[in-house]
């Protein structure tokens, strides 16, 4: 084979693994905005720290058992990295606000509002010196936070107490993706995911306990929600993870807000939601300026533990 032939061969294989990773993105998104849909029919009935706990032990098996499947038994005990186990805390804290703010919000709303995640990474990333950005970032940032106000619309009387949790779910979201960035690259990312899975449940059932006359029995239509949540979870890490070590991030990342259209999509489906003009515009700015922040990356962020969905 010649050296063009060889070129050609390589170039070819590079595009066809960022073809796969932009379909495992699309996919992710796909299975992360059925499980907030599936999450939030089950919430109208059952409280959040219950759906927690009884999603948690079918996806801590699932978790594990793709643990093992990979052949990482042996690296399990990263589990207990000081690292890991901050990330697993910061987790459990952001999936009680992710769902209680998905309760009271629409879906496309709710979903808008959390893609503010990348823009506060920026911010907390130059806030703690480890990055630096020039006033186009900066506008690009200021422009996101136009579009989730145009999004939450606060008004005189302050802004939508589910819309202010969706924002606090999002920075919390942004500060657990920098200490993932932290954690050792020999922490294989299912283990990570096992590690969060754990404390999610656990946090779950610890409120439960705390509060026992406040737990219902579910309907079966609602324990089938959340047995399919918590295959949709583990699905929608594991394809988030998968699209981006078969990609270049800077062409995968962007389809990572798919999910707003998905999400509009449902919303109508399953319960007629109709965004207005505003929040629609504001959806656009979100994405408008989280695109302009992927393409200012560089690409040293590739070798970093992809983010994943909260549990």
């Amino acid at each position: 084979m010649s050296s063009t032939e060889l070129h050609l061969s390589t170039r070819r294989q590079a595009l066809d693994a960022t073809a796969r990773g932009v379909l495992a993105m699309v996919v992710g998104m796909g299975f992360q905005v059925s499980n907030d849909t599936v999450i939030k029919l089950a919430s109208t009935h059952v409280p959040i720290n219950e759906i927690m706990a009884l999603r948690g032990p079918l996806s801590i098996v699932l978790a594990l058992g793709v643990v093992l499947a990979l052949g990482l038994r042996r690296r399990l005990g990263f589990v207990a990295h000081p690292l890991v186990v901050l990330r697993s805390a910061l987790e459990a804290v952001c999936c009680l606000i992710y769902m209680t703010a998905l309760s009271g919000l629409g879906l496309a709303e709710f979903t808008s509002i959390i893609q503010a995640t990348p823009l506060l990474i920026t911010g907390l990333a130059v806030a703690l010196g480890w990055q630096s950005v020039g006033w186009r970032r900066w506008t690009a940032i200021a422009v996101g936070f136009a579009g989730v106000l145009l999004v939450a619309k606060p008004s005189a009387a302050g802004i939508n107490g589910y819309a202010a949790l969706a924002l606090l779910a999002a920075f919390i979201m942004a500060v657990r993706d920098l200490v993932t960035r932290r954690i050792p690259h020999e922490a294989p990312s299912m283990v990570v995911t096992l590690g969060a899975t754990l404390t999610v449940t656990v946090l779950g059932f610890g409120l439960g306990a705390a509060d026992p006359s406040a737990w219902v029995t579910p309907t079966a239509l609602e324990a089938g929600y959340i047995a399919f949540a918590a295959i949709l979870v583990v699905a929608c890490n594991m394809t988030i993870v998968l699209a981006f070590r078969l990609g270049d991030m800077g062409v995968v990342g962007p389809f990572r807000y798919s999910v707003i259209l998905a999400s509009l999509i449902l919303g109508y489906a399953v319960w007629g939601d109709r965004p207005d003009a505003l929040a629609l515009a504001g959806a656009a700015l979100i994405v408008a300026s989280g695109l302009y922040a992927l393409r200012r990356e560089k690409p040293r962020r590739i070798a970093s533990p992809p983010d994943v969905a909260p549990l």
